[in-house]
């Protein structure tokens, strides 16, 4: 079934997105902040509507002649093939690297839930792979994947970090912890 340009606000605003209109096409526009930076993306419907596709715009750039390039599509490879819904891309053309995520509308309509899941899956995955693309571009080497601990140490203030480690720590069995023996 094909969308049409006041569904998908319709859709936007049911996920209390701000958002834009583009002036020449059907097509909204937004922008996204995160713990690694802010986003813009585009949602346009093509295909007479039959196609929707979430898509960053800006995210990085890595040109074809870049001495890192090799590395930088490495990890690109290597997160598409971890990644469900969204996928990375890069153009040769210009070297723009691209985070999206695409629906097909052949035979039924989009429900609120599966478009909620579009943002679930792709506004992590560029969120949480930024730094990680960022140093691959700057010194050709992968800092390798993401884990939420690395997030939470990057994001989280020393003194929360701290309780969170000593919660985590195995304690032996004499130690007195204050809650006495169980």
């Amino acid at each position: 079934m094909a969308m049409n340009i006041e569904r998908l606000r319709a859709l936007c605003e049911g996920e209390g997105l701000k958002y834009f209109l583009a002036p020449d096409r059907p097509m909204v526009m937004m922008g996204f902040g995160g713990l690694h930076g802010h986003y813009q993306a585009v949602v346009p419907l093509e295909l007479d509507g039959r196609f929707l596709q979430v898509r960053t715009v800006g995210y990085l750039h890595c040109p074809a002649d870049h001495p890192h390039v090799a590395k930088v599509l490495a990890v690109l490879g290597h997160l598409n093939y971890q990644l469900r819904m969204s996928k990375f891309g890069w153009d040769p053309s210009d070297g723009e690297i691209a985070a999206y995520a695409d629906v097909w509308l052949e035979d039924g309509d989009l429900t609120q839930k599966q478009f909620s899941a579009l943002f679930k899956s792709l506004l992590p995955a560029i969120d949480l792979n930024y730094k990680r693309l960022t140093q691959t571009i700057e010194s050709g080497e992968d800092p390798g994947e993401i884990t939420p601990e690395s997030v939470a140490a990057d994001t989280l203030p020393s003194k929360l970090r701290g309780l969170l480690d000593k919660m985590k720590s195995p304690k032996d069995d004499d130690e007195d912890d204050g809650f006495g023996k169980v």
